[in-house]
């Protein structure tokens, strides 16, 4: 009886110890939770920026605010057809006093009835915007015209761009029918060079 004691002993002996030696089923392991991302908190003013108000937050200028007087010109890109719009900004005393939009197609020629063009809804837009800007003082305040999505992305792009630069020098050149060649041509098409006419 004791040799049976002893063997089954022995037997279970061998049993613990394989059961030690066997690979542990692998116990699921807790995964860190990431520290929640860093917020940065908004800039504030300093006295470096105090000047800036009248800034998208793009860094384009959208109020007279800070301008000098002058008028401020600006073009806005072209569109899938050629078009592209163009504006005139008068400022005074940090105010928008005037605003001149015109819309040109891709052949260069403004859109209006005058020039056959018919869209009612960009016609009204080219008039109501540049009010608009007058009101509001502020390119960013400017409302999309109904119907006329693209005119109002144009005007703001344009208005942007002209306030971004700097004030014409001295009065602008008015279009007097002047060709790239020089000198300018009558109705006819006859081209008058400083005192003598001459065909183009």
């Amino acid at each position: 009886m004791n040799k049976r004691i002893s063997l089954i002993t022995a037997f279970v002996m061998v049993l613990i110890l394989l059961a030690a030696c066997a690979p542990q089923p692998s116990q699921p392991q807790a995964t860190p939770t990431p520290a929640p991302a860093e917020t940065t908190p908004e800039p504030t003013p300093t006295d470096d920026n105090a000047g800036n108000q009248g800034e998208d937050d793009t860094g384009n200028v959208t109020t007279a605010e800070g301008l000098e007087d002058g008028v401020y010109v600006g073009k806005s890109d072209e569109d899938e057809r050629g078009s592209y719009g163009e504006i005139r900004i008068t400022v005074a005393d940090e105010q928008f006093t005037k605003v001149e939009y015109t819309e040109y197609s891709g052949d260069g020629n403004p859109k209006s009835r005058e020039t056959g063009y018919e869209y009612e809804e960009a016609l009204e837009a080219f008039e109501e915007l540049p009010k608009q800007l007058m009101e509001t003082q502020d390119v960013d305040d400017i409302d999309d015209y109904t119907g006329a999505t693209g005119t109002s992305n144009k005007f703001r792009t344009a208005a942007k761009r002209a306030l971004s630069g700097s004030p014409e020098e001295g009065q602008p050149a008015q279009d007097n029918g002047a060709n790239e060649n020089g000198g300018v041509e009558d109705d006819n098409g006859v081209r008058e060079e400083d005192g003598g006419t001459g065909e183009s």
